[in-house]
């Protein structure tokens, strides 16, 4: 017995041991990161949440009164007018009686409804992303599914024959369909070539898990489509119409930035003389003051016939254009040509500004790429080339592949930056641009600084917030898993 006793008084010891080390442990790491946890919180995440706060009231200068409680807009409007600029505290109420039974969830999302405009558009539009990755699944399971590279190469060449053969028979549908909304010129633009694709693969080939594929991408854009409506029609056009315009930057300088960075990188890393003066020259742009840039690119790409660019296209025999004052879309305005809709791409002033951010950016992105092409082993390209590999064969198989989380990891920053980007943007803005270079954050900022509207300007930076949130997770979701990390 008295054996049993000690041992047990000793694993009561050492436990008690361990769980003081262990609970020391916690509490110095806890301490360690306490000052990060503080910034981060006090920085990020209370605005935030402050944000959140502001966009469940009706603001003019000052808060009124709260949307959760709807009732409390009669009560704001009954004060004499000398007493409206002080907003109606719920605190004043009678929890009980006027608190719990009127509040009104529906209510605290106002804002967030003048914007989005109807809650069944956007969750048709949300579905029909939902279908459309579900498409992107199907295809790429059939694929793996593929026994061989050859069979996958003549199968894909079957669908893009039936694709090109029934796309040139649909355009003169799709010029015909898109003269009306920018929303029905995205559904001919879009629905009509794959719909048509779908049967012309048929006659085509006789890969059924591909039509299908193709099937479940036409409902997907028609989901789409019909929710965009929905909101659009009923919801704040200006912000809705900057959240393409934020798309048309997005997807118009990103793919250039990242493609022409990795082309500088790539020439840079070769042995050429001088390569550290180019490289310093090249980053310049990024260190440039946002401002300073815009103001010049402002006067480069001035409207007047004398500006630096239109003497420039002088020199190939194009005639002068507006740029930054232009709002007819690009190739509309470049070519004379009249297509309408989603597809009819940027305005000539928004591809001002896209230039602008290229120029900006490419040159960091070429520096990332400089290091990461400097830690790739020089055994696999001797290896490659004893092989009998020739250059391309060896950048597609072996720096494209070793540089994938860096060009992950730049397209998820480049992606949030031109959702967020607002100064430039904001210099390089005319009013003769009709709008059309105004994207979601420029909204954000006319609400709050120019119609004073504080509630619904933090409900359209949360949209805007949620946006790029889905946007980063998407990225890490489904293509991080096409990153080599070795």
């Amino acid at each position: 017995m008295t054996t049993t006793s000690g041992s047990t008084a000793t694993t009561i010891r050492r436990r008690l041991m361990i769980s003081s080390e262990s609970l020391r442990d916690n509490i110095t790491g806890w301490l360690f990161i306490l000052p990060a946890v503080s910034i981060i919180a006090v920085f990020g995440i209370f605005p935030i949440l402050y944000a959140a706060y502001m966009s469940v009231f009706q603001w003019v200068i000052r808060p009124r009164f709260t949307y959760c409680l709807p009732h409390l807009e009669g009560v704001f409007q009954a004060l004499p007018r000398n007493q409206r600029n002080d907003m109606v505290q719920v605190w004043q109420l009678d929890f009980a009686n006027e608190v719990v039974p009127k509040f009104d969830v529906g209510g605290c999302l106002s804002n967030y409804t003048r914007q989005i405009g109807s809650w069944d558009g956007l969750i048709l539009f949300i579905a029909g992303f939902v279908v459309l990755i579900g498409a992107w699944a199907m295809w790429h399971r059939m694929f793996q599914d593929a026994p061989t590279e050859e069979k996958q190469r003549k199968e894909l060449s079957a669908y893009l024959r039936g694709m090109i053969a029934v796309s040139v028979l649909a355009i003169g549908v799709i010029f015909i369909a898109t003269d009306s909304s920018m929303l029905y010129g995205a559904l001919a633009s879009v629905f009509i070539p794959l719909g048509l694709g779908l049967l012309g693969y048929l006659l085509f080939g006789d890969m059924k898990k591909l039509a299908v594929a193709v099937a479940v991408l036409a409902v997907g854009l028609i989901l789409i489509s019909r929710g965009w409506t929905l909101m659009f029609d009923s919801g704040n056009q200006k912000f809705l119409n900057g959240l393409v315009y934020t798309v048309y930057y997005a997807l118009a300088s990103v793919p250039i930035q990242l493609g022409l960075g990795l082309l500088l990188a790539y020439v840079l890393f070769q042995n050429i003389q001088g390569k550290t003066l180019y490289r310093m020259i090249f980053f310049i742009p990024y260190i440039t003051p946002a401002v300073a840039a815009a103001t010049v690119f402002r006067i480069i790409f001035s409207p007047r016939p004398s500006s630096l660019m239109n003497q420039a296209i002088g020199l190939v025999g194009l005639d002068a254009q507006n740029w930054i004052a232009e709002p007819a879309p690009f190739i509309n305005a470049l070519f004379g040509w009249d297509v309408q809709g989603f597809f009819a791409g940027p305005s000539m002033a928004m591809v001002s500004v896209v230039i602008l951010g290229v120029w900006s950016f490419t040159g960091y992105n070429a520096i990332i790429y400089l290091a990461g092409l400097g830690n790739i082993p020089k055994d696999l390209y001797e290896a490659a080339r004893v092989d009998g590999a020739n250059e391309w064969q060896i950048f597609r198989s072996i720096t494209l592949p070793l540089i994938s989380p860096i060009t992950f990891y730049l397209s998820v920053l480049a992606f949030i930056g031109t959702f967020k980007a607002f100064n430039t943007i904001y210099v390089m803005r005319s009013p003769e641009a009709r709008g059309t270079t105004d994207t979601a954050a420029i909204v954000v900022f006319d609400t709050f600084r120019g119609f004073q509207q504080y509630g619904e300007a933090t409900a359209q930076a949360i949209i805007l917030l949620l946006i790029i949130l889905a946007i980063t997770q998407f990225q890490r979701s489904f293509i991080e898993k096409r990153v080599f990390y070795g």
